[in-house]
Order: structure tokens, then sequence, then C-alpha cells
């Protein structure tokens, strides 16, 4: 067979799924739970490749071991299962929509019909989410070039803050070096996570004020992952925000102290990737 399409990052699943570890053993179930719902609907629908593909035919028990291999406790049975169907000549492709999109359906399925425990759903939950950020962009994606040198990001409150006077002084300030800057705040959810899907930034900022809405930030930046894997997402805590803390829970790539380090960094970005 050929050479696969894509390598899988080991440093990525390692980190994701290690990420998702410790969001299990620190939040309360219910929000565990609400954050598997998330993943298993989002991977169900979400536009993962851009165009249409021809989706690869799957046998229904090929699709059944991947489940089993996911609801493992230990990651490397689910990331063993997908390599060894890369090196049968599955592409990235038919990785995503043959067996990420019907194993978040059936985990979806299993958990509302009670034939998977909550502890096995975010077994397998997490796992897939980290498979979906393990596998590399094509190297050669002309939307992906098309936008790597623009300075343009959103900029947004996390769910559930009642103000953002903050995140507006670090937008104008951007604004003013010759960023362009997409400002959201006081936004839902779902609203926000619909404008990401909606506008594509390939970098995000986000602030947060209080550490109550960890829940809430970690739950916005796995919705923007799936959605945009390859966005720089960074966060601006508050003073009293732990940035340890954050780097331990959440999925992003940045801590911003200020907004002139902040970006200075993602011009530094912008020239590394161009």
């Amino acid at each position: 067979m050929g050479k696969p399409q894509a390598a899988f990052d080991a440093e990525v699943f390692s980190r994701t799924t290690s990420l998702f570890a410790s969001k299990r053993d620190t939040f309360p179930p219910d929000a565990v739970e609400a954050l598997a719902d998330d993943i298993a609907r989002r991977l169900v629908s979400a536009n993962l490749l851009g165009p249409a593909f021809d989706i690869p035919v799957i046998p229904e028990e090929d699709i059944s071991a991947f489940c089993d291999a996911l609801i493992q406790p230990d990651p490397q049975v689910s990331l063993h299962f997908i390599e060894n169907r890369r090196a049968e000549g599955l592409t990235r492709q038919g990785v995503y929509l043959s067996y990420i999109t019907a194993a978040a359906r059936y985990l979806g399925e299993g958990w509302e019909e009670d034939r998977l425990s909550l502890l096995q759903v975010t077994y397998g939950t997490g796992h897939l989410y980290a498979l979906m950020r393990a596998l590399r962009a094509e190297s050669h994606s002309v939307q992906h070039h098309a936008l790597d040198n623009r300075r343009y990001a959103l900029f947004a409150t996390v769910p559930g803050e009642d103000h953002g006077i903050g995140i507006t002084v670090a937008a104008d300030m951007f604004r003013d070096v010759g960023w362009e800057i997409d400002l959201q705040t006081c936004t839902d959810h779902e609203a926000l996570i619909a404008h990401v899907e909606n506008t594509r930034p390939h970098f995000i900022g986000l602030s947060l004020s209080t550490e109550q809405r960890l829940e809430a930030l970690v739950r916005l930046v796995v919705g923007m992952r799936i959605i945009m894997p390859e966005a720089i997402i960074g966060v601006a805590p508050a003073s009293k925000v732990d940035p340890k803390r954050l780097t331990d829970l959440v999925d992003i790539d940045l801590v911003f102290e200020d907004a002139p380090s902040a970006c200075r960094t993602l011009d530094r970005l912008i020239r590394l990737r161009g």
C-alpha cells in the first residue's frame, strides 16, 4: 500500500488524552457528561474536511471493534487501531468520514440507550477527540496557506461572563497596530461556536475573568477545536487565575499575559507559518 496521506502527531495525541484525563478528575460528573455529549454531537455533524469526499465503506464489525477500543482506559488501544488501518492504506479522509463520525454516533446512541456507562462514554469521546486532534492537516492545503498571513483574529469572552472591558481594550490595541479583530462579548456558547464555524478564524483569543468560568472555557475550546483543529487558541486570564491550571486542563496553545506581548507572539507565529 502507498504511504498514508498524513501521520499521527503522537505528541498532540498524548497531550490531548492527558488533558482529558485531567478534566475527568477535576470537574463534576454533570460537566464531564456535557463535554462528552458535545464531542459526540459535534463530531457527527462537523464539516471536518471541507469539500465532500468519497466515503469508504467500512464493515459494521470494524466500527464496533473501533468503539470497543475507544472505551478502553488506555488511549493507546484506539491509537493503535487507527494506525493499523492507516498502514493498510486508509486515508486521513477515510479515518474522519468512516471511523470518527460513525464512532461519535455510536457513543452518543450508546449513552442515550444505556448500553454504555458515563465512564465508557467519557473515555471514548476523549480518545476520539484526541485522535481528531492528532491527525495532521495535509501539508499542501490551499485554504490553509491562503489564510496563514492574515492579521485577523477572533477575540471573545467566555460564555457566562458579564463584562468584556479587558478584551475590548486589547482588541483596540491590536487594531491600532493593524490587526483586524472580530470582537464577540457576552455571546452564549452555541452562538459563539456557530460564529466560529461561519468565520473560520485561525487565531482566537479568549478572556477568562474568573476561575468559576473554567468549565465553560474548557467546553468552548473543545467545540472550537472540532471546527478549527489548526487554530491557534490563547487565553488571557485574570490575575487570580493560575496559568498552570489553565494549561493543565484546557486545550490551548498560549496563555497571554498582556495585549502587547500577545500581539508580538501572534505576529511571530504569522511569520513562522508564512
